[in-house]
């Protein structure tokens, strides 16, 4: 069921928070940003179309347990946003798994993310004010309770829209200049959908970027190449970054190599209670309002144990990881 709300979080993004104004681990990649916030006055939720808005202090003092409790607001008042509908390539994602004997976690990197954090990084800039690197700027996303806003790692769920109030999100933005893929959720609307599905029409096709170098055949995990070597030019061919994410965790628990074969069971055996299950986009867009759940398929029936990839990027829209919202005194929260 499409929701009827809309949460709108008004404040300033620093965009010297991207690499490589920002080098390691403590840089932003190209879907992740981190907002400068009000706790008593930058949320602002309308309950339907046209209704006034109204602030909202829901948030304050709130959490979820992601490895331990993590308050979706942090103590110098910003917020972690994970770009809704787009998956750029990794700069550098930790693995937090044991590993294997002679294997280590790393920070691990793909062709493209420090491209595209620097695309992004160039793109926020032409929005800065007075000289320094803020932007101002809004996130929106459709939701009806507050707990929906958030994902099961405490991150906001939305787009940013930057400059004037009829400005095009840099989620669409990203789409569009082939620097992030389509990662589609059913918590989205048919209308956020469509309008990323149109701009990855066009990203898709532009060479010397992530969008038209996204491989088909599942490609040999690399674990040298981490986010202290970022540099440019870093092209090459690369996985869909969901793929990678899983493969970079799979690396680290296998001792001995991890074959395209071994990948796929390990995908199949992995993620207990939070399968990688999806519906076809075809059929979500047609049935959005009441999608059978027996219409789900699973990420790993769609790769071949010879490394094929049977699906492209906008052929998915994922199931999203159930999420809990408390309050400072550990009730869920239910309400504005």
């Amino acid at each position: 069921m499409e929701p009827k709300g809309l949460l709108t979080i008004v404040g300033s993004i620093d965009v010297s928070q991207f690499w490589p104004a920002t080098q390691g681990n403590t840089s932003s990649d190209a879907d992740t940003v981190h907002m400068k916030v009000n706790p008593d006055t930058s949320f602002l939720f309308s309950a339907s179309p046209g209704a006034k808005p109204k602030i909202t202090t829901s948030f304050k003092g709130a959490y979820v347990f992601d490895h331990g409790r993590k308050t979706v607001i942090t103590g110098k008042s910003e917020i972690k946003i994970r770009l809704q509908g787009v998956d750029a390539p990794e700069l550098h994602f930790p693995t937090i798994e044991k590993p294997a004997p002679g294997k280590k976690n790393g920070e691990f990197r793909q062709p493209y993310g420090a491209s595209a954090a620097k695309a992004l990084h160039d793109y926020l800039m032409g929005f800065a004010t007075g000289g320094t690197p803020q932007v101002y700027a809004n996130l929106v996303t459709h939701v009806d309770r507050p707990g929906d806003a958030v994902d099961s790692h405490g991150r906001f769920v939305g787009d940013i829209i930057v400059g004037t109030a009829g400005g095009k999100s840099i989620n669409t933005w990203l789409a569009e200049n082939g620097w992030a893929y389509p990662m589609f959720y059913d918590s989205m609307t048919a209308a956020e959908v469509k309008t990323l599905l149109n701009a990855w029409k066009i990203g898709r096709k532009i060479g010397g970027r992530a969008g038209k170098a996204i491989a088909y055949s599942l490609q040999t995990f690399d674990p040298s190449r981490t986010v202290g070597n970022a540099a440019l030019p870093d092209g090459g061919k690369l996985n869909y970054p969901k793929i990678f994410r899983r493969q970079s965790s799979f690396w680290v628990q296998a001792g001995d190599g991890l074959t395209p074969a071994d990948f796929k069971q390990m995908l199949a055996a992995s993620r207990k209670g939070k399968p990688d299950t999806a519906y076809l986009t075809d059929y979500f867009l047609k049935n959005i309002q009441n999608p059978d759940k027996k219409m789900r398929i699973k990420l790993a029936d769609k790769i071949q144990a010879d490394g094929r990839i049977n699906f492209k990027p906008e052929d998915l829209v994922f199931t999203e990881d159930p999420s809990e919202l408390l309050d400072s005194s550990g009730h869920k929260v239910t309400s504005w």
